[in-house]
């Protein structure tokens, strides 16, 4: 009983306002950025700064000073729609103080209202008609509309999504005919676009989508190529930048600062990165169209060099000179054409003797075992690497692995081989044989070249690279043009020859028997 005297104590003092309240009810000041189901619910401008109010409102003063019944006020601060009440018992109360305030807060003037409206352009069904709709920042009273027709391609959704983008240009074009400066042309376009969505930019784009949807789906060497370009390049020069905004002007300027911190052929790969970003958040509708994106024009490269016959048989001497470990790296590079990560992961389960095969199949990426390059296939031996692999066999094998190594750097531990340390071993083969140092894919250059020197077809040097696709092997028949062209010196030679002699060139045709 005491807590209900108690709130009929203080619920007196909000009947005795209702006669002020009516008074001073006028109509309220609205906030045009507001909903409209929350627009009716501001409350009147209050006299006296609120002197009238009870110190507590509950329910039914809300009700009456927002006139609207008390359901609607249990509603709108169930929705979050008014200032956040306590409970007294189990009746919901506002303290006059947060009242006032909240009211306040209302009352302040707003940036310009913007209505959009889209539906089908009758000329053409498959593009929208944009009716946009806000108020002059200028003037209060006055209201700006156009009527725009969108692009073609576009969907209801982003149809509206352009009309926003276009309310930027046309307070500019206001500004302008109304002789107003570029800074109130700011001014007035910052009020409106804070008034939307926060829009997604390319790093939380690439972070919550292209990152676990595609990156992490990838090989380790992929997912540090990634990493690396958007770390370094991607992420500073274009993270803080919508993607909506990504267009024709955004890509040329980051072209030319690309230019500025890579080279031409690191860009391009940048680049290339950014147009399979970009072309899976258009598959994801984030965006629209995929902007054009060229790459940088390049010089055309001097053909790469390669060893001559009598230089690999150098090598492949001085390496039998060395060690044989060191012969049969070689030979599995030159014969075989084996990558240097597939060199480190080949097994001697992958190899078999009998057959004189072996299965490529596994690689290795800083000590990780996965798939290799291309494609999994069987490359036949050749006799010398065949006879330096049985040898190989005939020592004690240490593991599943063909080669290993030990030296200071594994504590004189046998331990399984590195690109690096491979390198390192080729290194030494090759100062014994005075070649230049090199790395191992020069080797399996050579060995390719070599095939399509002796004559081999372009598929059969695929099928020896292992290529995926058959552009990338004819990246190996660079010096076969010189062969060539002296097999066509010494044609245009005999046929010289020949007329030299008197030899005819064209057999007469034989008349018909009848």
């Amino acid at each position: 009983m005491a807590g209900r005297s108690t709130r009929a104590g203080e619920g007196a003092p909000s009947r005795r306002s209702e006669g002020a309240l009516k008074d001073t009810r006028t109509e309220p000041a609205r906030r045009p950025d507001l909903a409209p189901e929350i627009t009716s619910a501001h409350p009147p401008a209050l006299a006296q700064d609120g002197a009238d109010l009870p110190l507590v409102l509950y329910v039914a003063d809300m009700a009456r000073l927002l006139r609207i019944s008390e359901k609607a006020v249990r509603t709108r601060a169930l929705r979050g729609q008014l200032p956040r009440p306590f409970r007294s018992g189990k009746a919901l109360a506002w303290t006059r103080d947060v009242v006032i305030s909240w009211v306040r807060d209302c009352a302040r003037p707003a940036g310009p209202r913007m209505k959009i409206k889209t539906r089908p352009y009758h000329n053409d069904p498959t593009r929208f008609h944009v009716d946009i709709r806000f108020m002059n920042p200028c003037n209060d009273n006055e209201e700006i509309r156009r009527r725009l027709v969108a692009p073609s391609g576009l969907d209801e959704q982003h149809a509206r999504a352009w009309g926003e983008r276009q309310v930027p240009a046309i307070l500019r074009e206001l500004v302008a005919a109304t002789g107003g400066t570029t800074d109130e042309a700011a001014k007035a376009i910052k009020e409106t676009t804070s008034q939307r969505a926060p829009q997604l930019t390319f790093a939380a784009f690439y972070e919550q989508r292209f990152l676990p949807e595609y990156v992490q789906l990838q090989k380790p060497a992929t997912q540090t190529n990634y990493d690396t370009i958007y770390r370094n390049h991607l992420g500073p020069l274009l993270g803080d930048v919508p993607l909506a905004a990504i267009d024709d002007d955004r890509i040329s300027r980051l072209r030319a600062e690309l230019l500025r911190r890579v080279g031409k052929s690191t860009a391009n790969l940048i680049l290339a990165k950014l147009t399979k970003i970009l072309r899976l958040a258009k598959r994801l509708h984030k965006i629209t169209a995929v902007p054009e994106i060229d790459k940088l024009p390049q010089g055309k490269s001097a053909a790469k060099p390669v060893y001559a016959d009598d230089e690999v048989a150098r090598l492949v001497a001085a390496a039998r000179a060395y060690s044989a470990e060191a012969e049969l790296v070689v030979l599995l590079a030159l014969d075989a054409c084996l990558r240097v990560s597939e060199i480190c992961a080949l097994e001697w389960t992958d190899v078999d003797l009998t057959l004189g095969t072996i299965k490529v199949q596994h690689n290795v990426y800083r000590g990780q075992k996965q798939t290799p390059k291309g494609t999994i296939g069987t490359i036949a031996l050749s006799s010398a690497l065949r006879t330096a692999l049985a040898e190989h066999r005939k020592r004690q094998p240490i593991g599943p692995l063909v080669v290993y190594r030990r030296s200071q750097y594994t504590n004189g531990e046998w331990a399984p081989h590195t690109p690096h340390s491979v390198r390192r071993l080729l290194n030494l083969a090759q100062r014994h044989a005075g070649l230049p140092e090199s790395g191992p894919h020069l080797l399996r250059h050579s060995g390719l070249t070599r095939l399509a020197n002796l004559g081999a077809s372009v598929y059969v040097v695929q099928a020896v690279a292992r290529h995926a696709r058959l552009q990338t092997t004819q990246a190996y028949l660079h010096t076969q043009q010189a062969k060539l062209t002296h097999e066509a010196a010494a044609l245009l030679d005999g046929a010289a020859a020949n007329a030299a002699a008197g030899k005819p060139l064209a057999t007469p045709a034989r008349p018909r028997r009848k």
